[in-house]
C-alpha cells in the first residue's frame, strides 16, 4: 500500500499548479482570486488559469474561509419553489456563484408555515457573507439594519435606498397595452394581483400609461384583483364579465397578472363560450414555459430572470468583496413580448 496518493488520484493543489506553471503558490493564489493588482504577464496568468481548468482545481473552503473571515456562501431567499420565475433567478445566481468561488444556500420562505427565524439561521448560524432577497411580504420580514451585512433586493422595493436590481414592469405593461391598442383593442380590462405590492402597483402605474398613450380612458371597473393563483383569477374574471354583460363597453382584450392567471381567464371565457382570439384576446404580463402548453398558447411579456438572478448576484458579489456601496439601482434591459396564439384583432 502506498503512504501517499499519486497527484492524478488527489485533489489538485495550489502547489500542483505552482509547480506546472513554474510560479510561486502565492502567485497563483492572487491569479485565481483575480486579483487585479497583480503585476505579471499575460501568458503566465493564462496558464495558470489552463491548469487549474485541466486540474479541476478547488479551493479548500474551509482553509480559505479560516484564511479570510468569510463563509464564501450567499443566502438566496424565495416565496415561491415552483415558480419558474424563481427556478430562473436562482439558475443565474448559482452560475455567477459557481464562477466566483462561492456557494448558494436557497431558503424557502413558505407563506403557509411561516419560519421567523429563517434569515437568523442564514446570518448567524450558516454564517452567510450576503443575502439575495426576493420576498418583502413573506414572513419573516426582512430586517436589513438587524445584521450589518451587504444585500441586495431582488426585483422588489421597499420604497428606502436600498441596493436592488430589477426588471422593468412598468414599461413592460406599458408595452402590452400598446400591442393590444395596435390590434384595434379600445377595451383593455387587468386581471391584477394584489395592488397593495410592488409588482402590482407597478404593472397598474404602465396599465395607466399604456392606456393614455393610445388615448384611451382608464376605467377602474375593468381592473380586478387576484392572489396570482388560477382559482381566484377564474373568480376575478367572471366578476368581470358579469358587471359588464349589460354595458356596450364589454372588454375585447384582457392583461392576465401572470400565466397561471392567463390559465384562469382561458377557463372562464371557454365556459361563456367565448372564442380566444376571436372575441376577446389574452396576454399574460410575465411569461414562462406553461404559456404554450394552454389552449391556445398564451401571448405574454418576457423578462430575463436569468440575467437577473446573474446582475443580483455579481453586484451582492462586489460589495462583499469590494466594500458596501451606495445604494444604486441597477434595471435590466427592456423586455420583449413573446407572440403565440391568443391575441387577434379587435372584433368588430
Amino acid at each position: 500500500m502506498k503512504g501517499h496518493q499519486d497527484a492524478s488520484q488527489r485533489r489538485a493543489t495550489l502547489a500542483d499548479i505552482a509547480e506546472r506553471a513554474g510560479v510561486a503558490t502565492s502567485t497563483v493564489s492572487r491569479i485565481l482570486v483575480g486579483e487585479k493588482t497583480l503585476s505579471i504577464r499575460p501568458e503566465t496568468r493564462e496558464r495558470v488559469l489552463e491548469l487549474a481548468r485541466e486540474l479541476s482545481y478547488r479551493p479548500n473552503t474551509r482553509a480559505r474561509s479560516l484564511q479570510a473571515r468569510k463563509s464564501f456562501s450567499v443566502g438566496l431567499v424565495v416565496p415561491e419553489i415552483d415558480n419558474p420565475v424563481f427556478g430562473a433567478i436562482i439558475r443565474g445566481a448559482q452560475r455567477v456563484a459557481l464562477e466566483r468561488g462561492y456557494s448558494l444556500l436557497i431558503a424557502y420562505a413558505d407563506k403557509d408555515f411561516p419560519d421567523q427565524d429563517l434569515y437568523a439561521r442564514l446570518v448567524e448560524d450558516n454564517q452567510v457573507d450576503g443575502l439575495l432577497v426576493t420576498t418583502l411580504q413573506t414572513a419573516p420580514a426582512f430586517d436589513p439594519g438587524r445584521w450589518n451585512i451587504p444585500y441586495v433586493l431582488v426585483n422588489r422595493d421597499r420604497g428606502a435606498d436600498d441596493p436592488k436590481v430589477m426588471v422593468d414592469y412598468r414599461h413592460g405593461t406599458q408595452d402590452a397595452v400598446r400591442y393590444l391598442a395596435g390590434l384595434g383593442h379600445r377595451g383593455i380590462a387587468y386581471v391584477s394581483g394584489p395592488l397593495e405590492h410592488y409588482t402590482g402597483r407597478t404593472r397598474l402605474q404602465g396599465y395607466k400609461a399604456g392606456l393614455a398613450e393610445a388615448g384611451l380612458e382608464f376605467d377602474p371597473s375593468l381592473v380586478v384583483e387576484c392572489d396570482y393563483g388560477r382559482a381566484q383569477a377564474e373568480s376575478a374574471m367572471s366578476q368581470l364579465l358579469k358587471s359588464k354583460s349589460k354595458d356596450k363597453s364589454t372588454p375585447t382584450a384582457v392583461c392576465a397578472a401572470n400565466v397561471s392567471v392567463a390559465a384562469g381567464i382561458l377557463s372562464v371565457l371557454a365556459r361563456a363560450g367565448i372564442a380566444v382570439p376571436g372575441q376577446m384576446s389574452v396576454l399574460a404580463l410575465l411569461d414562462t414555459f406553461v404559456a404554450d402548453m394552454l389552449t391556445p398558447p398564451v401571448t405574454a411579456v418576457s423578462y430575463p430572470f436569468i440575467d437577473l438572478g446573474r446582475a443580483a448576484a455579481s453586484y451582492l458579489l462586489d460589495m462583499i468583496e469590494h466594500g458596501k456601496q451606495s445604494a444604486v439601482v441597477h434595471a435590466l434591459p427592456q423586455q420583449d413580448i413573446t407572440v403565440r396564439g391568443s391575441c387577434g384583432p379587435a372584433p368588430y
